[in-house]
Formats: C-alpha cells, structure tokens, sequence
C-alpha cells in the first residue's frame, strides 16, 4: 500500500477514507484520531491556559476531527507536502482554509439539531475561530 501525501484540499470524505485506510504519510510519531483528545488549541503544558479557553465545539458540534486534521496539516514539513505547495505561506493559509471549510462541513451536517439562530451563530463562531488561527498560529506550522 503506497502512502500518499497529506493534501489540505482534499474534502473531508477523502480526508476520511485515506486516513482510514492508514494511507497518509504523517509525520513520524504524529498520533492517530482520538475522540478524547483536545485537538483544538496549542499543546503542551506552557500553552494549558490558553488551551483551556479554546472550545472543542460550537453551538454543541464537535469540531474535534477538523481541528485534528488542521494540526496534521501544520505538522507536515516540506518533504511531507505535495510538490506544488511547499512553501509555508501558501500551507499554511490552505491549511487554515480547510480548518474553516471542515467546522462549516461539520455544522452543516450537524443542522438538524441546530435552528436556524444556532447555525447562523455557530458559522458565526467558526469564522472567528478561522481569523484566530489566521493571526495566531503562524508560530505552530512547521517549515
């Protein structure tokens, strides 16, 4: 089985079935899915206040799988990254734009438990969260 480079443009689905299958080269020691973890924020202990105040969901919506596939993506060194995208600028802002693209996903499908005034507050949230990371997580992507 041939291992394939992470690609922040794939769609979810995609995302989902390769990563299911164990075919995305990670980067060595980068962990697999888990659903108990605080994929959402910094790591590390220096960083626990900070992760404390980033919410793991918006409007009752987990958002835990777009956040888990976001570090993936800021995890991935140049050698990791498709030949046509291996500056850190241009990863960096696709990656980004994923994170925003899979919480938008994950509350559309999330829509039968939330009115309409929900949605609109939670896309509210995911876009504000998406301009958080845009400002503050330059220093988390990887060269």
């Amino acid at each position: 089985m041939e291992l394939v480079k992470y690609n922040p443009l794939w769609a979810m689905h995609t995302f989902n079935l390769l990563e299911a299958q164990g075919r995305i080269n990670k980067p060595h020691g980068f962990p697999e899915y888990d659903e108990s973890v605080d994929w959402a924020g910094p790591a590390g202990e220096e960083n626990a206040r900070l992760a404390a105040t980033i919410p793991e969901s918006l409007m009752g919506v987990s958002i835990k799988r777009a956040a888990f596939r976001h570090d993936l993506g800021y995890a991935c060194s140049r050698k990791l990254r498709p030949k046509w995208c291996r500056g850190q600028r241009l990863w960096r802002f696709l990656c980004d734009r994923r994170f925003r693209w899979d919480m938008l996903l994950l509350l559309e499908r999330a829509d039968p438990e939330l009115n309409t005034v929900d949605m609109a507050m939670a896309t509210r949230f995911a876009k504000l969260y998406y301009w958080a990371v845009r400002i503050g997580g330059r220093k988390h992507c990887v060269k």
